[in-house]
Order: C-alpha cells, then sequence, then structure tokens
C-alpha cells in the first residue's frame, strides 16, 4: 500500500510476476482464515478446507457434536452471524439433550 495517512495506491503482483498499480480511495484486505478444527478432524465430517460441515440447526455429520462460527462451512464469516449461528448451536444441542431425557 502506498499513501499518507490513508492506503491511496496498491501495487499487486500477479503469479507470473507482472506487477500493477491501482489507484484507490480505500482498500478493504481480507486475509485467509483457515478454520481451526483440528481437534475435531477425526470425529466430524470436513469439506476440503478444513470447515465444519454442519446442516441448517447446526448439526455436524456426528449426532450431540454442534458447530458454529467461523470453522463451518457456512455462508459468509462475519462476527454477527457466527453470533447468531452460536445461538442456534444452542438451541440445538438443548432439544438434542432434551430428546434424550
Amino acid at each position: 500500500m502506498q499513501g499518507n495517512s490513508y492506503a491511496e495506491r496498491l501495487t499487486v503482483k500477479s503469479p507470473d510476476g507482472h506487477t500493477a498499480e491501482i489507484e484507490a480511495d480505500g482498500t478493504f484486505i481480507e486475509m485467509g482464515l483457515v478454520p481451526n478444527s483440528n481437534m475435531v478432524r477425526d470425529l466430524v465430517e470436513l469439506d476440503e478446507s478444513g470447515h465444519i460441515k454442519v446442516d441448517c440447526l447446526s448439526c455436524t455429520s456426528q449426532p450431540g457434536i454442534f458447530a458454529a462460527g467461523d470453522v463451518t462451512d457456512i455462508f459468509a464469516e462475519q462476527v454477527l452471524i457466527a453470533v447468531g449461528e452460536g445461538a442456534k448451536a444452542a438451541l440445538s444441542a438443548y432439544d438434542y439433550l432434551l430428546h434424550l431425557l
């Protein structure tokens, strides 16, 4: 990034080594996120990038194990979505436990 108190230009480089400058009034940088799912990799089904696969009720492939947030394969890794997904997972776990009684 180039500029004074904020990014005014970006210099980008392609895989083949070509560089280009892009003028910008603002810049958003998204870092690649690696899901921290190693502790459950042998318990539940993961997708090709390591995210835990969940259904619409936050259930994983293993009954009684629920997941929510950026570690799952849900659309959009956003704080507000993760909070809602966490509440849904908690309600699903509660419902699961009620049926065990």
